[in-house]
């Protein structure tokens, strides 16, 4: 198993120092790649030199529907090889015209995406499945082949068992956000260092592994500590999770 950071977990280190500082403590943290939430302003040739320069992998980028052709250039020239959509509010799910409007974009996404051998794929948060909702499994049965990238985080503060989710996601799960929840008041308290919360990672690992599922995210959007002290400890306990 290999091991990425979704830096929108260090959006704040990145709006004070800039996307190179970004890199250096992923890499120097010891992770493999980088999952995107934008492109720091670089072009696409200035981003690939920090990547070979932190030999760091691009692996994945989270993008809207819509977004994707203006995102090619980055796409093509990272080499990212997953995309996964990072929001879709319940109202697009729920009014008609809104949702039509979202499958037909991503269809017309997943066919250029498709095209050029890249996985397409959507990233929940709690509200797709609260209320009895599933609408993770509603987008993922009306957009034939379109993957998961399931967030353990929220999945758990929606109330589910997140590696009961993953088996329920088998065959349709590409990544696995690993994000971990605090043990009270999840939803808005710091995320504890991974492995030392509420979810329960070592079965989380151990269903990525079943499952051959090759990268394990991180993401965290409130430190309990410094970010390099995070990142570190959580690389710690993944790999041995991960092994």
């Amino acid at each position: 198993m290999k091991y990425g950071v979704q830096l929108y977990s260090l959006r704040e280190t990145a709006g004070r120092d800039g996307a190179e500082e970004v890199l250096r403590r992923v890499s120097e943290a010891g992770y493999d790649g980088v999952e995107f939430a934008g492109f720091y302003g670089k072009t696409p040739e200035e981003m690939k030199a920090l990547l070979e320069k932190y030999r760091l992998v691009g692996i994945s980028a989270h993008i809207r529907p819509e977004a994707i052709e203006e995102s090619l250039p980055f796409i093509d020239a990272l080499g990212i090889k997953y995309v996964f959509i990072p929001w879709v509010g319940v109202a697009e799910f729920e009014e008609p015209e809104k949702y039509a409007a979202l499958i037909e974009s991503t269809k017309k996404a997943k066919a250029i995406l498709d095209a050029r051998g890249v996985g397409f794929g959507y990233h929940n948060h709690a509200h797709e499945f609260e209320n009895g909702r599933d609408y993770v499994g509603k987008i993922l049965k009306d957009v034939d082949g379109l993957k998961a990238e399931l967030d353990v985080f929220w999945a758990t503060v929606a109330g589910l068992d997140a590696v009961e989710k993953m088996r329920e996601l088998k065959g349709k799960l590409s990544f696995v956000h690993i994000k971990e929840a605090a043990k009270e008041n999840a939803r808005e308290a710091a995320q504890p260092v991974v492995g030392e919360g509420a979810v329960d990672m070592p079965a989380v690992f151990d269903e990525a592994n079943r499952q051959g599922i090759e990268w394990a995210v991180l993401e965290v959007e409130k430190f309990p500590c410094g970010e390099e002290e995070y990142l570190r400890r959580s690389l710690e306990n993944m790999k041995k999770f991960g092994k």
